[in-house]
């Protein structure tokens, strides 16, 4: 908000920065709040979940350039503006979220109120203003299109390489195709994989360390079972276990086996179960390690369509 005696001390250009400014924080503040109806909306596929979002972006713009440009329009002339700007915003929105995807969500963050700014920026007085926001403009979407194209793609092999494991210190529980590991943990080296409960099955964790040669062996991680009790069990084989948890220890020539789980599991069970391990497959690479942070390539045209797609098509519950 820019009171009128402020504005008759302002400059224009000092009016159009802070107007742009105020658009951009905005923009980024209705983004977190009243944008998080889009996804709803997609997900969904009901259009009338996300209608608050253009209605809440243009007349956000229509009051800042009611308050900052008083005397640049009549109300419809302006009505049109904050229309053309409001819905680039929202849609300018949705690209940068799809550009961050191909790096990390959280980037998008401060760049949510952009598009609305330079929108807006396009109608602003000064023609140096506006055709530098144009071209700044046409910079922003060409590389947000180009640059996620241009990174490698995501693969098992790349998020692995990222966690700095090799796959040979993997190991995933079999527990058939359609429970995949939830979480994977890069610890000293190993790969702390972990089964979240699922219907009456409890949780499992699975990793390999260096070989232990007995229960006095330390394991070189931050897995740790506090106040476990330690028995041999079998022929490089022990059993450590406390209050919560049972862990299977399972020699395997230079290397140790571990299963974990809590006490609805029986020795004898994460002993079979440690005999079915093997390592980390493509597919539960992909389910339990985040992306490499370096970046990975997307195809941002595409996911841009999809997304607005999903709001406008398919099966609806609304209806």
């Amino acid at each position: 908000m820019i009171p009128r005696t402020a504005q008759r001390r302002l400059t224009d250009g000092q009016r159009v920065a802070l107007a742009l400014g105020s658009l951009w924080l905005l923009g980024t503040l209705g983004s977190v709040t009243v944008g998080l109806l889009l996804p709803l909306a997609a997900f969904l596929h009901v259009p009338w979940v996300a209608s608050p979002v253009p209605l809440v972006s243009i007349g956000t713009v229509y009051l800042v350039g009611y308050l900052a440009f008083p005397d640049r329009a009549k109300p419809w002339p302006r009505l049109a503006w904050a229309f053309a700007v409001g819905t680039f915003g929202v849609f300018g929105a949705i690209f940068v979220l799809e550009v961050a995807e191909a790096f990390d969500p959280r980037f998008a963050l401060p760049f949510l109120g952009v598009p609305v700014a330079l929108a807006a920026a396009l109608f602003a007085p000064g023609l140096w203003v506006r055709v530098g926001s144009g071209l700044l403009l046409v910079v922003v979407i060409a590389g947000g299109i180009a640059v996620p194209s241009a990174l490698p793609e995501d693969t098992a092999a790349r998020r692995l390489a990222s966690a700095g494991v090799p796959r040979d210190h993997t190991l995933a529980a079999d527990f058939g195709p359609q429970r995949l590991p939830t979480k994977a943990t890069e610890d000293s080296g190993s790969l702390i994989v972990e089964y979240a409960p699922q219907l009456w099955i409890s949780p499992v964790w699975t990793f390999v360390t260096d070989a232990v040669e007995s229960c006095e062996t330390p394991v070189k991680t931050d897995w740790r079972l506090l106040g476990a009790t330690c028995a041999s069990v079998g022929e490089g084989e022990f059993i450590r276990q406390n209050a919560d948890r049972i862990e299977f220890v399972q020699r395997r020539g230079a290397v140790s086996v571990h299963v974990a789980g809590n006490h609805n599991w029986k020795p004898e069970e994460l002993r079979e179960l440690a005999g079915k391990t093997h390592p980390l497959t493509d597919a539960e690479i992909i389910a339990s390690l985040p992306k490499a942070s370096s970046g990975n390539r997307a195809d941002v045209v595409a996911g841009f369509t999809a997304f607005v797609r999903a709001i406008f098509t398919g099966r609806s519950f609304g209806y």
